[in-house]
């Protein structure tokens, strides 16, 4: 027969189990509102208030299928098809996708390069994501399924990231990797190197007054798989004179800048120079031009565009934007950069068009937006082409477009059944120039 409990003893375990909760109650709010004098103490009290959530998210993300599939919100469209009939302007696409996404046939993400025209799959890239998870040294971590960004190199290889930055060869054999953290767009400069963002990890601010600050940085990569240069984009904006628009703008934010595009300037005209980068700072809603050479800001601009991804230089004059169009509801964790859910403003996404001859902008693609309801919260890309026509990848839904201003010249998904598509993460449209001179060396390899 078991033991009864005393009613005292019940009464003095509530007692000081309310005490416990209000006091590391106190001392987190304490430590968040900016009290340095817990030191190591105001850590622990922030781990053990955070644990409850964090073992949740870990509950969540097991019971979850793979994070690759998500809801099908386009029923209609199988690949390039659309209600089982083939739009007639894809046949007129003398374009490439290289496609990453969920291949529902290999069951992981993979990369593919699709010729556009005939729909034909002219490669695969299938790496090991168990030997690609054996790389990750950062305590940020990425997405473990994912191909993000892939960039298609003269040898066949790609480079890519999800949380490290891997080299792969035709054969999808690892060649190099970097165990950093690294997140989001992957592009090349006019010199052939690669700009990242990443992370510095630990921080550079201090950690007593900065809790857990998430310090994105411009990270230059050399094609052999180099560092060359890490530099933190808040201590570029402090030294430029943008104190007030980084720690400024409201309460304490640990994410402030969320890095999303580094894009390097090809030639120089009277509005930037070659070898610039234009940078997308998501959470400050701001892009600007930064000049390595001389640790510059030559430009900057807030909106009014919300919440951006993708800036692209565009002709000699202008700069297009992704805009999202999102406001956020923070998390209440205390250590995840992560948000509860974005509600979008205006409805739906826009590309807004900035031109430096008069300062005007203009959304020559709002109309089509808005009848295809294009609305990502996160992520997202666009990529105007030569005719003038818009590439967008809706990346959260995995849909990806091409538009004219006026219509859907087609749309893209991978279906893998009625209630789920395979997600996207980055991908790009590339032109028979670009391809030159990868499609022969595809076409020779032999990989067993």
């Amino acid at each position: 027969m078991g033991r009864k409990v005393s009613v005292w003893l019940l009464v003095l375990s509530i007692f000081i189990s309310i005490n416990a909760a209000v006091l590391l109650g106190a001392g987190v709010r304490y430590v968040l509102m900016g009290g340095g004098k817990l030191g190591d103490f105001g850590e622990i009290l922030l781990t053990i208030a955070d644990f409850p959530l964090k073992t949740a998210q870990a509950l969540i993300a097991l019971s979850k299928t793979a994070p690759s599939l998500i809801e099908n919100r386009f029923p209609e469209i199988d690949g390039f098809k659309k209600n089982n009939r083939l739009p007639a302007d894809v046949l007129k696409d003398k374009g490439y996708l290289l496609l990453s996404a969920f291949s529902k046939e290999d069951k992981q993400s993979t990369v593919k390069l699709i010729r556009i025209h005939d729909q034909k799959i002219l490669y695969q890239w299938t790496p090991d994501f168990k030997e690609l998870a054996k790389t990750q040294k950062s305590t940020t971590q990425g997405d473990k399924d994912q191909i993000t960004h892939p960039f298609l190199l003269n040898d066949g290889g790609l480079i890519f990231q999800n949380g490290p930055l891997f080299k792969i060869n035709a054969c999808s054999k690892v060649e190099w990797e970097i165990g950093e953290f690294f997140h989001h767009s992957i592009e090349k400069d006019p010199d052939g190197n690669f700009w990242i963002p990443g992370v510095i990890e630990p921080s550079s601010y201090n950690a007593t007054i900065f809790i857990k600050y998430k310090d994105d940085a411009l990270v230059k990569v050399s094609p052999d798989g180099k560092i060359l240069l890490k530099r933190s984009v808040s201590k570029i904006l402090e030294e430029n004179g943008y104190r007030g628009l980084l720690f400024g703008t409201g309460a304490y934010d640990v994410d402030p800048i969320h890095l999303n595009d580094i894009q390097p300037a090809y030639s120089s005209t009277p509005y930037w120079k070659k070898g610039d980068l234009l940078l997308s700072i998501r959470n400050r809603s701001t892009v600007f031009i930064y000049r390595p050479s001389t640790n510059k800001i030559i430009w900057l601009k807030i909106g009014p565009w919300l919440a951006q991804h993708d800036p692209d230089f565009i002709g000699k004059s202008k700069i297009s934007v992704f805009g999202n169009n999102v406001i956020d509801y923070p998390s209440k964790s205390l250590s995840q950069f992560r948000y509860e859910y974005s509600e979008l403003v205006d409805g739906y996404n826009n590309i807004y068009f900035y031109d430096f001859t008069d300062n005007s902008i203009s959304t020559p693609y709002d109309d089509i937006l808005k009848k295809l309801d294009v609305r990502t919260p996160t992520e997202g890309r666009s990529e105007l082409l030569e005719n003038g026509d818009i590439f967008i990848e809706e990346t959260d839904y995995g849909r990806l477009l091409r538009l004219s201003p006026k219509k859907s010249v087609w749309e893209f998904v991978v279906k893998v059944n009625e209630e789920t598509v395979g997600r996207s993460s980055w991908s790009r449209y590339l032109n028979e120039k670009q391809l030159k001179d990868i499609l022969p060396v595809l076409a020779k390899s032999h990989c067993s």
